[in-house]
């Protein structure tokens, strides 16, 4: 099944949709639901995570991953 999702700004009680061509000569089910603002993901810089964990945590992290790394590159 697709689907077509669209968030619109409302200026009165009217709607007028432009789907994608190939919803063309089909039919649709169209239901209208108030945005709930709170579960809109909303984008994030890498920056915006900085000073998230520890440097223990990360260090920890880092050396696990180069022990993986050095797993995949060993002859079988």
């Amino acid at each position: 099944m697709e689907a077509y999702r669209e968030i619109i700004d409302l200026k009165d009680n009217s709607l007028q949709i432009n789907l994608p061509a190939k919803f063309k000569n089909g039919k649709v089910e169209v239901i209208v639901l108030p945005l709930e603002e709170e579960n809109i993901i909303q984008k994030r810089k890498p920056s915006d995570f900085r000073g998230c964990i520890s440097k223990d945590s990360a260090n920890f992290m880092l050396k696990s991953i180069e022990e993986s790394r050095k797993e995949w590159e060993k002859s079988i």
